[in-house]
């Protein structure tokens, strides 16, 4: 009976060490300009972040929904910096009323919407009374939040958690630089965090040049040994805690 238990448990051993590592690629900033609406033709499991009250954040949900893509929202939040963040912002002068209805209204307006991350937010994600009214607003739809770490201090993951809302964190920013040194640098580097940890989250942007090189990269990654997921599938009630890189822009 020992042995019979020594080697289910070595069997689960190796099954669970083969286990490919998981990536989850999102590109932020959608709906502003035409070009955008190609950016649903990537390969694969790809997440899209769109901006609500955009010219082609309507179309381009529907149009990325067709190509089976995962649609979040990516919701405007106050930086600390006071740089206007669009349309839509939610501030931290709100009420926690009038930032579920800002929310809400939001929400609203892009179909197949699974989740939600955000655009900026580096004062607002510190803050834990609108934060707790994004993540109400969250669980009564049984939305996912997905941390885009614009700042070190927040508290989004932290209290979205106290809510039961299922949640995660950028790990990476994969062009904050354009050139294709810098994006490769960018993607090896999240591969490696992957690798490392189980899974990780990258955050790109629809340059044409972010475009091209994933077009190109993200078949490569099951011969890598490497799962891409969507967003939504990194996420967790109780996500593990891990340290990103860090904070470089956006926010």
């Amino acid at each position: 009976m020992r042995y019979l238990q020594v080697i289910i448990a070595l069997a689960f051993f190796v099954a669970s060490s083969t286990q490919a590592a998981k990536i989850a690629i999102v590109i932020d900033d959608i709906g502003n300009h035409k070009s955008h609406l190609d950016a649903a033709l990537l390969p694969g499991k790809v997440s899209f972040a769109v901006l609500p009250y955009t010219p082609y954040a309507r179309s381009f949900a529907l149009r990325a929904h067709h190509q089976k893509k995962q649609i979040l929202l990516h919701m405007p939040m106050e930086a600390v910096d006071n740089i206007w963040s669009g349309p839509g912002e939610i501030t931290s002068v709100m009420s926690a009323q009038q930032i579920k209805l800002q929310l809400t209204d939001a929400l609203e307006s892009i179909p197949y919407v699974e989740g939600m991350n955000n655009h900026m937010g580096s004062k607002l994600t510190q803050l834990p009374i609108p934060m707790h009214a994004v993540m109400e607003t969250l669980s009564s739809r049984q939305l996912f939040f997905l941390d885009s770490r614009t700042t070190e201090f927040s508290v989004a993951e932290e209290t979205a958690r106290s809510l039961g809302v299922k949640s995660s964190r950028r790990h990476v920013f994969l062009d904050n630089e354009t050139d294709d040194a810098y994006l490769t640098q960018q993607f090896t580097t999240l591969i490696k965090h992957a690798r490392k940890h189980g899974s990780a989250i990258g955050i790109g942007h629809p340059y044409p040049e972010t475009l091209a090189f994933l077009k190109k990269h993200l078949p490569e990654l099951e011969e890598r040994g490497i799962e891409l997921v969507f967003a939504s599938e990194l996420t967790a009630v109780s996500s593990r805690s891990m340290s990103p890189l860090p904070v470089t822009s956006a926010k």
